[in-house]
């Protein structure tokens, strides 16, 4: 059984090892956002600068349901991009779970992505014990499982490290930013069917970049056309998303995940949609050990988004 812990346990332990050595060994999903929004922001629009998202390139066809097409059009086009690009040094570990994590990323593709959405929550990246485990944002394993009721088999990344193993739906380490995440539209919506009416989440990019030694690596630790490459992929794949499920608004979860998801609508041309932030659930985050759940539920209020989840 996993030891038990609290907020302010886990804020301790992750601060103190990102001093000493950035290991994650307690990281959350919310400080790897942290950490790719100092190595994105170091690159400001330069990605977009390089090779701009064109409407005419983000536009979809019209054929097919919503998840066959998120899964064909979106999913697809991106683990065959990502595969092919090389990273170089310090890169050593790519963890891509829409790959190896297929089988619960497409159940929870199916099960909540079959219509289209008024709102989008937008996250950053996954964190080692949530969705680099089973592929879904913010994928804490009980909110995974228990509530969701996500399933599926997980294999394992072609190349893994030995310290970052990937356990799959198995993993009970716990993941608080994904914890209070689901918890909160639990308490909101009373079911995930009622959450996901209007609404649906996912991250800017799906991978995990890791070092020879196991240490998380940033865009800004990337050779430059590697992650010049990398952001223009991802902020791609948001257009993608948001014209495909006619968003009407994107929640950025943290304020860097708002001010990415500004510059990808801008730079593939994608108008008319609100871009607004909620504040990140991450331990690491003072406000956020400090009623979280209260905290955006008045933003909610604030935003005139709260009416959309109600139980």
């Amino acid at each position: 059984m996993p030891r038990k812990r609290t907020a302010a346990r886990d804020q301790n332990e992750v601060s103190a090892k990102m001093v000493k050595s950035n290991q994650e060994d307690e990281i959350d999903g919310a400080t790897g956002a942290h950490l790719w929004q100092d190595g994105v922001n170091a690159m400001g629009d330069a990605a977009s600068a390089i090779a701009p998202a064109t409407t005419s390139n983000v536009t979809t066809p019209s054929s097919g349901g919503i998840a066959d097409r998120f899964l064909s059009e979106l999913v697809a086009p991106f683990n065959r991009d990502v595969a092919g690009m090389e990273f170089g040094k310090p890169v050593e570990y790519v963890y891509n779970p829409l790959e190896y994590a297929s089988e619960p990323h497409e159940d929870y593709i199916r099960k909540y992505c079959n219509s289209t959405k008024d709102i989008l929550f937008l996250g950053m990246n996954p964190g080692p014990f949530g969705m680099a485990q089973n592929g879904v944002p913010f994928g804490e394993h009980d909110s995974v499982v228990n509530f969701l009721g996500i399933t599926g088999n997980v294999g394992k990344p072609p190349k893994e490290h030995p310290k970052r193993q990937i356990v799959g739906l198995s993993c009970d380490r716990k993941e608080v930013s994904g914890s209070r995440f689901w918890g909160l539209w639990k308490t909101l919506c009373g079911t995930p069917e009622a959450f996901f009416r209007h609404a649906f989440v996912y991250n800017h990019c799906s991978l995990v970049f890791m070092s020879e030694t196991g240490k998380n690596i940033t865009p800004a630790d990337m050779l430059v056309g590697a992650r010049k490459e990398l952001v223009e992929l991802c902020d791609t794949f948001i257009c993608k998303m948001v014209q495909l499920l006619e968003a009407k608004v994107v929640v950025g979860i943290g304020k860097f995940a708002e001010e990415r998801a500004k510059r990808a609508l801008q730079a593939g041309g994608v108008e008319g949609v609100r871009v607004v932030t909620i504040m990140h659930p991450s331990p690491i985050n003072p406000a956020a050990n400090k009623g979280w759940d209260q905290a955006v539920t008045k933003q909610l209020v604030e935003l005139d988004l709260l009416q959309y989840f109600k139980k």
